[in-house]
């Protein structure tokens, strides 16, 4: 009867062990994914992040080759220069005029 008694107390003692352990390893996996700062879904946020500001930069530098190059290219060629005043800037030459008509109205 009393090594009955000891394998039940074993037995529970195990089963308290198991339910202890479960709790340690779930509240850990809790943590690994949630943490504050820390976790997977962070983790993931940040990737996405640089992801996003990794295309944008990639935009940018773009923009910036085809910008350097208008600005060469304003610098070097005064045909384009000329062009870009006058259709940006609305500038005219001495002694010229410039005459504005107003679109044809639709006949219905």
């Amino acid at each position: 009867m009393a090594i009955r008694k000891k394998q039940e107390e074993n037995g529970q003692d195990k089963k308290i062990l198991w339910c202890l352990g479960l709790i340690v390893g779930v509240s850990l996996l809790l943590w690994l994914l949630f943490a504050p700062g820390r976790g997977y879904f962070h983790f993931r946020k940040l990737q996405n992040e640089i992801t996003t500001l990794t295309q944008e930069n990639s935009q940018l530098e773009a923009k910036n080759i085809e910008l350097n190059e208008d600005i060469k290219r304003l610098r070097s060629d005064d045909a384009y220069l000329e062009e870009v005043a006058r259709k940006k800037h609305g500038l005219l030459k001495k002694n010229e005029t410039v005459y504005e008509f107003d679109p044809p109205k639709k006949k219905k």
